[in-house]
C-alpha cells in the first residue's frame, strides 16, 4: 500500500486507540470474562479468532514452544496465506507451531467443517490430526505432533491478564499461566514445566462481507507483527510485541506480568534502551 495512505490509516488508528482502547485501565485488574474465550465460528460480529500458547526457556533440544493460531483469515498483509486456503478465507483455520526441535515446523490450514472442529463454548479445538487444545478456564490441554515433536501439555491459566487491545471491535489479551507435561521426539521424552502466555484474540474481517481472498492493495496494511518473551524467574516474565503499518511501528507493548501480584507494570526504560546493568 502507497506510504501516504499507510500514514493516513496509522494517524486514524492511533486516535482510534486513544479514544476507545481500555487496554491499559484493564490491565492489571483480574480477569473476569471467560465466556469470551470462543472460537466465534459462525459469528456476525468477529471474522477471526486467535489462540496461542508461548513458552519461552524449554530444555533442549526444545528451547521454545509456539503455537499461533487463527481461526478465519485476517484481511491483513502480515498474516494472510492466500496460497493455502483450503475453502473461503472466513471458513479456513491456520496454525503454525513446533519448538527448536521441529524445524522448520509446522504450518496447516483446515477447512471448517472438514478437517477442523471447534466446539461454540471452545472446549475443544481441533486443528485435523496435528493438534487439539480441549477444556476451558483456567485449566485447558493441548496434545499433538507438530513437525515429528509430540505434545501433551496441561495449561493452567491465572486471572492475570495483560491486554495488547480492548476495544469495542478488537480484543487481544495474554493470560499469566503454568504449564507441564512432555515433549517427545523420536524415543525420547522430556517431561516439562514452568511458566507461559496463555493467548486470545479476536476481531471482525473484511471476510465476514465476501467469500472471495482480497488483493494484496486491499489488504489492511499490517505488515510486521513481532512477539517475544523472556521469563524472568519463577514468578515473572516479560512481553514484548509491536504492530507496524506500512514499516512504521502503530503500537509497542512491552509489560512485566507476575504471578504474585495483579499491579502489572510497564517494563522500565533502562531495560529497552538495552543498558549493560539494568538494575
Amino acid at each position: 500500500m502507497h506510504h501516504i495512505a499507510s500514514s493516513a490509516i496509522r494517524r486514524v488508528l492511533k486516535s482510534a486507540l486513544a479514544v476507545a482502547d481500555s487496554a491499559s485501565k484493564a490491565t492489571g485488574t483480574p480477569f473476569d470474562a471467560p465466556e469470551m474465550l470462543v472460537p466465534n465460528l459462525d459469528s456476525r460480529r468477529f471474522g477471526w479468532t486467535h489462540y496461542g500458547l508461548m513458552i519461552p526457556d524449554l530444555p533442549e533440544p526444545h528451547r521454545f514452544l509456539s503455537v499461533m493460531s487463527l481461526i478465519g483469515a485476517t484481511g491483513s498483509l502480515a498474516f494472510d496465506n492466500d496460497h493455502a486456503l483450503p475453502c473461503s478465507p472466513r471458513r479456513t483455520a491456520a496454525v503454525v507451531a513446533g519448538t527448536a526441535a521441529s524445524h522448520p515446523g509446522h504450518f496447516g490450514t483446515y477447512e471448517f467443517g472438514a478437517d477442523f472442529s471447534a466446539a461454540a463454548d471452545g472446549s475443544e479445538v481441533r486443528f485435523g490430526d496435528d493438534l487439539a487444545l480441549t477444556g476451558g478456564y483456567p485449566e485447558y490441554r493441548l496434545e499433538g505432533s507438530l513437525g515429528g515433536v509430540g505434545v501433551d501439555l496441561t495449561i493452567t491459566c491465572s486471572d492475570t491478564v495483560t491486554w495488547f487491545f480492548r476495544t469495542p471491535v478488537y480484543k487481544h489479551l495474554s493470560l499469566f499461566g503454568e504449564y507441564r507435561g512432555t515433549l517427545t521426539t523420536g524415543p525420547d521424552s522430556v517431561d516439562v514445566s514452568g511458566l507461559c502466555s496463555f493467548e486470545y484474540g479476536a476481531c471482525p474481517s473484511p471476510y465476514l462481507l465476501t467469500g472471495r481472498p482480497l488483493p494484496s492493495r486491499l489488504k489492511a496494511p499490517l505488515d510486521y507483527f513481532v512477539y517475544h518473551i523472556v521469563n524472568l524467574d519463577d514468578d515473572n516474565q516479560v512481553l514484548l510485541s509491536q504492530y507496524s503499518i506500512g514499516g512504521v511501528p502503530l503500537s509497542v507493548h512491552h509489560r512485566i506480568s507476575s504471578k504474585s501480584q495483579r499491579n502489572l507494570t510497564k517494563l522500565p526504560e533502562r531495560l529497552l534502551r538495552g543498558d549493560r546493568d539494568p538494575r
